[in-house]
């Protein structure tokens, strides 16, 4: 080894044991999971009509069975019921942002709705951890959630890391195995489909009410 080389181990060495943070070297991320939060404005008129429309359904259909345990489920065509039209609306424009994020190339296709259905969950109901097949994008809006009613839980898409467990000072964003958002009135939560996900079940005294959806595309007729 020349002294050349033997200089720059050296070098390297050192920096590596007197240089690095105490948090570690930074890494590239490579795989992440987008997930989008916002809140909706005018939320509070939006919720109020989204309420009333809650209690028509409940009369005119019967709940249908899905990822739910307990509760009230809606029909899943609501996307094509004129009474959601402006919070579908506020959905769809915010989900043509969150594709236009992904590079979703809109010359070749146009994204759809495939489903859109209510959830009303009452005092120990939730929704068991799932995942949305064949759709692009899928997500929830809060019409009413009081508190300890349920959050929403992400799970770790790779289901290969819990064979490399090890001690951790904290929760971060590069070792977390879940990861859960605190849901409240007029949050709007974007989410890639094939990324698992439930409900915690209703600890409080009263329902939960929430608009959920699923995102498609549908390819375009070549020129």
């Amino acid at each position: 080894m020349t002294d050349k080389v033997k200089e720059a181990a050296a070098l390297g060495a050192r920096r590596l044991d007197n240089d690095e943070p105490a948090e570690g070297i930074k890494p590239e991320t490579w795989f992440s999971v987008p997930i989008w939060a916002r809140k909706v404005v005018n939320f509070e008129r939006h919720n109020a009509h989204l309420l009333d429309v809650t209690a028509q359904l409940e009369k005119e259909t019967q709940s249908v069975t899905r990822s739910n345990v307990g509760g009230w489920h809606s029909v899943s065509n609501l996307h094509i019921d004129d009474r959601l039209s402006e919070i579908r609306q506020v959905i769809g424009r915010t989900c043509v942002e969150c594709a236009r994020h992904m590079a979703f190339d809109f010359t070749k296709a146009d994204l759809i709705f495939q489903e859109m259905w209510i959830n009303k969950n009452g005092p120990g109901d939730f929704n068991k951890a799932h995942v949305h097949p064949n759709a692009v994008l899928s997500g929830s809006y809060y019409v009413n959630v009081p508190a300890e009613s349920g959050n929403i839980e992400f799970f770790d898409p790779v289901r290969e890391r819990v064979m490399s467990l090890y001690p951790i000072k904290k929760r971060t964003k590069t070792n977390s195995q879940a990861l859960e958002y605190r849901c409240a009135n007029g949050l709007l939560i974007i989410f890639p489909s094939w990324l698992q996900h439930g409900v915690q079940p209703n600890r409080s005294n009263d329902y939960r009410v929430s608009i959920a959806f699923n995102m498609g595309y549908r390819p375009k007729p070549p020129r």
